[in-house]
């Protein structure tokens, strides 16, 4: 069939034409900015789950949403360079220019900000921000971002609208700023402006807001998404197609849900390559175990083969090991086992690993898993395991 007519999207981050099996999550957003916009309070939300799975999606549907209620909307995508405080700090100037204030509440919003010492208010008129974080104490980094998270929600809030800040990669937020961020989202809901997160990240975020705070619990939900139902993930495959009048073969339907074990990025390029290789409606069984090679090496070299470049040779072995246990989560003793080494002799090449997003502390304790689901089964067609040599009996 045509393959300009293709209506499925394995690109990063691209709305599949049918957003299946997200409707909680949809809903709670919707929720969520509705109470905002009341004037009422509601915790913000942390989307966690693997890689390849529809956080950023679910992040850009929930972005839509909340501008068609009107409110204003700033997003990001992480990475370890970022600064979160700085990212922040130049969103609120620029909604307090969207804003449009008038000369007296500039005035007073400039005499509320300028005793602040990691953000200043530069220039003679108007609000332009500066951030210079060196130097700064956590204290003084919280402090002035409450205040000036505090200051955005009350004129927000007197235009009769919100500010929703919405950041992807949300574990490659800096420590210290991420606490800062937690801290000033606190005090909005103490005050009840209509300021609020929604951010996506990997499963480990709910432990690692709560070490940054006691009470960020209570702050966020932690929506968990992973792969689909077998309802939903039918949903997914055949309602593009549907769409353009395209019907599939129920053998090929429980084929693909075999394959794609349910998770998004697999049924969008499994979706797409086969498509691609029909020649009329119904897609059948066949033209599905044809598509199957292709959409695999494309999920190889798209997804897998991207991060695989990122390790070294001695990271490389250590996620194969991983590998020969079987399906995570992997217990850190067993892995350092397979590679005939002692668990505290490898610490160093976990932590890359996780430093570089490849794997993730599970919240078990001493166990660690991929970040993108089948990994494992990648690594096991990448490369072979080498067993660790035996020492000669003396």
């Amino acid at each position: 069939m045509d393959p300009i007519g293709n209506p499925y999207t394995p690109n990063a981050g691209s709305r599949p034409q049918a957003l299946a099996g997200r409707d909680q999550e949809l809903e709670q957003f919707r929720v969520l900015v509705g109470r905002l916009k009341r004037g009422a309070t509601e915790q913000s939300m942390i989307i966690r789950g693997l890689r390849g799975v529809g956080k950023t999606v679910l992040l850009n549907a929930f972005e839509d949403r909340a501008e068609s209620e009107g409110f204003l909307t700033y997003y990001h995508e992480m990475t370890p360079d970022s600064s979160l405080v700085g990212e922040i700090t130049r969103d609120a100037q620029a909604a307090i220019a969207r804003l449009k204030l008038s000369a007296r509440a500039t005035k007073a919003m400039r005499e509320a900000l300028a005793h602040l010492g990691t953000i200043k208010v530069v220039g003679p008129e108007g609000i332009e921000l500066s951030v210079d974080l060196r130097a700064a104490d956590e204290g003084t980094i919280a402090r002035d971002l409450s205040e000036l998270l505090l200051q955005l929600g009350r004129v927000a809030a007197e235009k009769g609208t919100g500010v929703v800040f919405l950041l992807d990669e949300v574990q490659f937020v800096k420590e210290v700023e991420y606490r800062s961020v937690i801290t000033a989202l606190h005090r909005a809901t103490q005050k009840n402006v209509p300021i609020t997160l929604a951010a996506a990240g990997l499963p480990q975020i709910p432990r690692l807001t709560g070490e940054a705070r006691s009470y960020a619990e209570r702050l966020f939900s932690f929506p968990v998404i992973s792969s689909l139902s077998a309802s939903d993930a039918a949903a997914a495959l055949v309602g593009p197609a549907r769409q353009q009048q395209v019907e599939y073969e129920s053998e090929a339907v429980d084929l693909a849900l075999a394959w794609t074990g349910g998770y998004p990025f697999y049924i969008q390029q499994l979706g797409k390559h086969a498509w691609n290789l029909a020649s009329s409606s119904p897609i059948t069984m066949a033209d599905l175990e044809a598509a199957m090679p292709a959409a695999q090496q494309t999920l190889d070299s798209s997804i897998y083969e991207v991060r695989i470049q990122r390790a070294t040779d001695q990271e490389r072995r250590y996620m194969r090991a991983m590998a020969e246990l079987g399906t995570g989560p992997y217990k850190t003793g067993d892995v350092a086992g397979r590679l005939g080494r002692k668990t505290s002799e490898l610490s160093t090449v976990r932590q890359r690993l996780l430093d570089k997003g490849l794997v993730y502390a599970t919240e078990e304790y001493g166990y660690v898993d991929f970040t993108v689901p089948r990994f494992g089964e990648f690594m096991v067609r990448y490369m072979p395991f080498r067993p660790p040599r035996r020492k000669p009996p003396s």
